[in-house]
C-alpha cells in the first residue's frame, strides 16, 4: 500500500469536478488522465479552485449546486451589510453635523458591526470621539487607547496630525507630576508602615490572649460542673458560676479585641493602596494616563494599571 504525504501547499489547490452527477477531487500534482468522449464536456461544466490565503474549507466537499447557492448567499449577506452600515453612517453624518456626538458614536459603533472593514464608519466614529478632532479626552481612557492602537493607519495618521503634539506634551508633563508625587506618596506610606504594624500586633496579642482565657475558663465551667453531683458541697457550683462570669468576661473581650485587629489589619492593607490618600489617589489617576498614552503614541503594549483590592 502506498502512503503519501500531502503537504500543506498542496491542499490550497483543490479542483472540484462534477463527472455523472459525482463529486471528484483532484490533485493537481498527478498527471491528468485524457477524458473520455462525453466526459470532456462535464468535466468542464463547473470548475472551483482555491489559491493561497483565500482557501476555504467550508466549501470544500459541497456539490457546484451548493457551492453556488452559498457564495451567492454570501454576497447578498454582504452586500445587505454594506446598505446597513451605509445606512447608518448617514444617520451618523447627520448627527455629527448636529454635534450630537455621543448618538453619532453609538451610529457609527454600529455601523462598524454590520461592516468592521468600513472606512467610512472607523472615520466618523472617531470623529463622534475627538468631537470633529477638537477634543482629546478619549484617548486617556483605557477602551478609547486600546481601540485606537488597533485603528487603521489613516485613522491614526489624522488624529497624530490633530494631536500628537498635544499629547507628547502631555505625556511629559503628566511623567514629571507623577515622579515627584510618587517620590510624596511613597514617603507617606512608608512614615504610616510602621505605626499601622505595631497597632496591628498590639491588638492580635491581646486578641490571643483573651482567646486564651476565653477556653481556659471553658474549661473551668466543664471541670466545675463534672463535680456538682459528685460532690454535697455547694463550692462546685460556686466554681461553675464563677468560671462562667469569667467567660463571659473573656468573650466580651474577645468581640472587642477582634473587631480591633480587623480594623488595625485593615489600615495595614489601605495604607499600601495610592487610592487610601488623596496624593495616592491623584497618583493613581496619573498613573493610568500616562498608560493610557504609552498605548496611543506606541510606547507600550500594555493597558492602564488597576488597583488591586
Amino acid at each position: 500500500m502506498e502512503e503519501r504525504i500531502i503537504d500543506k501547499d498542496e491542499l490550497r489547490k483543490v479542483r472540484v469536478t462534477r463527472t455523472d452527477g459525482a463529486l471528484d477531487v483532484v490533485d493537481d500534482t498527478l498527471p491528468e488522465a485524457a477524458p473520455e468522449e462525453g466526459e470532456a464536456e462535464l468535466g468542464a461544466e463547473y470548475a472551483v479552485e482555491f489559491e493561497g490565503e483565500s482557501y476555504d474549507e467550508d466549501l470544500v466537499g459541497l456539490t457546484p449546486s451548493q457551492y453556488r447557492e452559498e457564495i451567492e448567499r454570501r454576497a447578498r449577506a454582504a452586500q445587505e451589510a454594506h446598505e446597513a452600515c451605509e445606512a447608518l453612517c448617514a444617520e451618523g453624518d447627520g448627527l455629527l453635523a448636529a454635534g450630537n456626538w455621543q448618538a453619532a458614536e453609538e451610529k457609527f459603533e454600529e455601523a462598524m458591526s454590520r461592516e468592521p472593514q468600513s472606512e467610512r464608519a472607523e472615520a466618523g466614529l472617531w470623529s463622534a470621539r475627538t468631537q470633529a478632532y477638537a477634543s482629546d479626552e478619549v484617548f486617556y481612557t483605557e477602551r478609547g487607547a486600546r481601540e485606537f492602537a488597533a485603528a487603521s493607519d489613516g485613522v491614526r495618521a489624522k488624529a497624530m496630525e490633530a494631536f500628537g503634539e498635544q499629547l507628547r506634551a502631555a505625556q511629559g508633563e503628566l511623567r514629571a507630576e507623577a515622579d515627584e508625587l510618587r517620590k510624596t506618596v511613597e514617603a507617606g506610606q512608608a512614615e504610616r508602615r510602621a505605626p499601622f504594624r505595631a497597632n496591628f500586633c498590639y491588638y492580635r496579642l491581646r486578641l490571643c490572649i483573651a482567646l486564651a482565657v476565653f477556653a481556659l475558663f471553658l474549661v473551668g465551667i466543664g471541670v466545675s460542673a463534672s463535680y456538682i453531683l459528685r460532690m454535697q458541697s455547694a463550692m462546685p457550683v460556686i466554681l461553675t458560676g464563677a468560671s462562667g462570669a469569667l467567660a463571659f468576661a473573656a468573650f466580651v473581650a474577645v468581640v472587642i479585641f477582634s473587631r480591633k485587629t480587623l480594623v488595625a489589619a485593615r489600615l495595614v492593607r489601605e495604607n499600601e493602596k495610592l487610592s487610601s490618600t488623596e496624593e495616592g489617589a491623584r497618583l493613581l489617576l496619573l498613573d493610568n494616563r500616562l498608560a493610557c498614552l504609552a498605548v496611543v503614541l506606541g510606547g507600550a503594549e500594555d493597558g492602564p494599571q488597576t488597583e488591586e483590592a
